[in-house]
């Protein structure tokens, strides 16, 4: 989710906590805790070790026990309201609630890092919602007007608490039928019976994404929420990365394993041809998950804005000569290894 998110949530439960713990440096607790996964943000990760380790440990069970333990240690010199029992268990939930609000989207969170690098990601929130985050803000805001203070104001910072949990179940829920109207969509299209996916798109619960498997392509379209899902689906077109080619690279060059590992819709396009036989030619490579045909990304961003592209480019001899990511060129590994 994004940081706004998170500090609302710390924010709301800053001022749930505040009247409890008698003073309002529980605010700098609260806010702290929901933001602090994000750090691995800020420790000067490059591109490949970012897509390796963002959302990793910091985002993992184990870790948050670690990084509620340091606030525990840190808060405790701020005095005698902040008990060490109390301040874990409250640094704990908004860090287990940071994690709860980055699982909801589609990006990936490693929950048992570092014992497994298995990437959940439930689905139901695209990865910036308006509605979530503003609906949150103003509860928060509603909380500190001068007729809410006290009780009132509390009980409003707690039902935006309780909203960032409802919600995205609520999404959930809409996802659900979304897709169980889906099949009949696409056998009205011809593509009875192929594989799909449905996934929030920008302005969930209104968008949805739909990732259609047909053979050799991925067809990726986006639906509304019912009863407009038995609209016909209009697609992007995308190839599919060879499998073979695919593996090679993984073997060839580390970054390539490492975004074989983290996409979840391998797609390729080969980049316009030279008419120089001698020639270098490239492939790019996305992961198709994050490309929207939603109307608001269409307008934000156009038809082809994909990010983690990553581009292969081949000798005339077809041997892998460079890898290119995040600007950077990567290494290749050598023969013997």
């Amino acid at each position: 989710m994004d940081p706004v998110t998170h500090i609302v949530s710390g924010a709301l439960a800053g001022r749930a906590a505040a009247d409890r713990l008698g003073t309002r440096a529980a605010y700098a607790l609260c806010v702290l805790a929901a933001w602090l996964p994000d750090i691995d943000n800020f420790v000067g990760l490059g591109p490949e070790a970012y897509l390796r380790h963002h959302r990793g440990v910091t985002h993992s069970l184990a870790g948050i026990v670690v990084q509620a333990l340091l606030l525990t240690g840190v808060f405790r010199l701020f005095g005698r309201a902040f008990a060490p029992l109390k301040t874990f268990l409250l640094a704990l939930a908004l860090l287990g609630l940071h994690l709860w609000l980055d699982v909801i989207t589609t990006y990936g969170t490693q929950l048992l890092a570092p014992f497994d690098d298995t990437r959940f990601a439930w689905g139901s929130v695209f990865i910036i919602d308006p509605f979530l985050t503003l609906g949150a803000l103003a509860l928060f805001g509603l909380s500190l007007r001068r007729g809410a203070r006290g009780e009132p104001g509390r009980r409003l910072a707690v039902a935006g608490l309780a909203l960032l949990v409802a919600y995205p179940l609520a999404c959930h829920g809409v996802r659900a039928a979304v897709a169980a109207a889906v099949p009949g969509v696409l056998a009205a299209q011809g593509l009875e019976g192929r594989p799909f996916e449905v996934a929030p798109d920008a302005l969930t619960p209104i968008y949805w994404k739909v990732t259609v498997q047909d053979g050799d392509r991925l067809l990726v379209g986006t639906t509304t929420a019912l009863p407009a899902a038995s609209r016909p689906l209009e697609f992007d077109a995308f190839t599919r990365a060879d499998p073979a080619l695919l593996e090679r690279l993984t073997r060839e060059a580390p970054v390539f394993a490492t975004w074989a590992w983290f996409a979840r819709h391998p797609a390729m396009e080969p980049a316009p041809a030279s008419p120089d036989p001698g020639a270098e030619r490239a492939v790019h490579f996305s992961d198709v998950r994050f490309h929207s045909t939603a109307p608001p990304m269409r307008l934000l961003a156009g038809r082809r804005q994909t990010p983690f592209v990553i581009t292969a480019v081949f000798g005339p001899g077809g041997e892998l000569t460079r890898v290119l990511y995040g600007g950077q060129s990567h290494p290749l590994r050598s023969a013997g290894s």
